[in-house]
């Protein structure tokens, strides 16, 4: 049963005294999210990603398609209690403390109150809270709010987390320390959805992403499977010399160090040429290295396969 399952949601949002302008947010977006799974979800700004959480959260309606959160309706009240939320600008009640707030979310959540001083002290050790734990809301910066918003998020033990922007305030250590609660969930069994736009967040911690562009899913899969090779690196040794001029005569990159031939092919029909070459005289590779697209350069390349042409 996967945790999110999306099916040919769309949302426009309409303007005008007889609504019938708008603009068209989503388009036929269908995706799932399997349990245990952390998921990125990437796209520029305007891309469709808060609308898409704002319908994940049942705080608005769709005006096509549905989703359903581990197979029940969005609008589903056993199914919200299994659900935490970050938003991407935290706004808690700044007039309590750390660890008062805390502990009014844990009476809202029903946590039973025998539970409710450890796992708090739990929360405020594991985001580094601790010492802030007795100040007012109002004396923390951005960053121990972002914190204390997840502390918030995981009180109840939630199954899914939706996640949205949430390092957008931390320091390079805080996003450190966000990284390893993300696998600490991880192998809690928990499923994490994340909206981020620091990729490298996303890369290092993700199974699998999706990049929405102009309200329309992009691409979907794991790194490696998005990755497309950038380069292929055949390594060998004892090449023929009429063998090195045949290898030059191809776009391959020929270079020769220490006895050893390393030959860069850029393209699949260049590797294939040097590959038959080598067959025909019989020179085995050594050694082959793959170089593949970075998340960056993915989310790049699926960006403009969706330009106008």
């Amino acid at each position: 049963m996967p945790a999110i399952r999306i099916e040919n949601l769309g949302k426009t949002y309409r303007s005008g005294w007889r609504r019938k302008a708008g603009v068209a947010a989503l388009r036929g977006l269908s995706l799932e999210v399997q349990e245990g799974e952390i998921f990125g979800f990437l796209g520029p700004n305007g891309a469709g990603k808060t609308t898409t959480i704002h319908l994940l959260l049942d705080l608005i309606r769709p005006t096509s398609g549905s989703a359903y959160l581990f197979d029940r309706p969005t609008g589903d009240a056993t199914v919200r209690r299994r659900l935490g939320y970050l938003p991407e600008s935290v706004n808690l009640h700044d007039y309590r403390t750390g660890r008062g707030l805390l502990e009014f979310y844990a009476a809202l959540t029903a946590i039973p109150p025998a539970a409710r001083a450890g796992r708090i002290t739990g929360l405020l050790k594991l985001f580094n809270l601790e010492e802030a734990a007795a100040q007012p809301v109002t004396k923390f910066s951005k960053g121990m709010l972002q914190r204390l918003g997840f502390a918030q998020a995981l009180l109840h033990e939630p199954d899914l987390l939706i996640l949205d922007e949430p390092t957008s305030s931390l320091d390079p250590v805080g996003r450190k320390e966000f990284r390893d609660i993300l696998l600490e969930l991880k192998r809690q069994k928990k499923t994490v959805f994340i909206s981020s736009h620091i990729l490298s967040e996303v890369e290092s911690v993700c199974d699998r992403v999706a990049i929405l562009a102009k309200g329309e899913l992009a691409r979907i899969g794991t790194l490696p499977e998005l990755s497309a090779p950038k380069s292929i690196k055949l390594v060998l040794r004892g090449v023929p010399e009429a063998l090195i001029g045949a290898l030059a005569a191809t776009t391959a990159e020929i270079r020769i160090a220490r006895g050893e031939t390393t030959i860069k092919c850029s393209d699949e029909a260049t590797r294939t040429k040097v590959e038959t070459l080598l067959t025909d005289r019989q020179v085995a590779v050594e050694r082959t290295e793959v170089t593949t697209q970075t998340l960056e350069e993915i989310f790049f390349s699926a960006i403009a396969s969706k330009k106008e042409p």
